[in-house]
């Protein structure tokens, strides 16, 4: 299912791409890969990205946060977006 995610995002620390690096952000705080210029939609939100956050976010990034400018739809099956956030989560251990 990353791969998905893998099109805009690497997992490579400070490895920014269309979209922000993915390593170590779970419990990152929102809008913080350094080098990378967020939307005022992302910026605003403030807090750190957990699981609960990165699966709501992952389920319809426009409704989380209107006015983001990330392009994807979402992950409509909940075990989908469970397996991503392990997955990132996993890479930084």
């Amino acid at each position: 299912v990353f791969r998905k995610c893998s099109a805009c995002h690497k997992l490579e620390a400070g490895d920014n791409g269309v979209g922000p690096y993915l390593y170590g952000v779970v419990g990152r705080e929102v809008a913080s890969a350094d080098g990378f210029g967020y939307s005022s939609a992302l910026a605003g939100l403030g807090g750190a990205w957990n699981a609960a956050e990165l699966n709501g976010f992952l389920e319809k990034p426009k409704e989380y946060a209107p006015g983001t400018t990330m392009g994807f739809a979402g992950l409509k099956k909940p075990e989908d977006r469970a397996n991503v956030i392990a997955y990132i989560e996993s890479i930084d251990n």
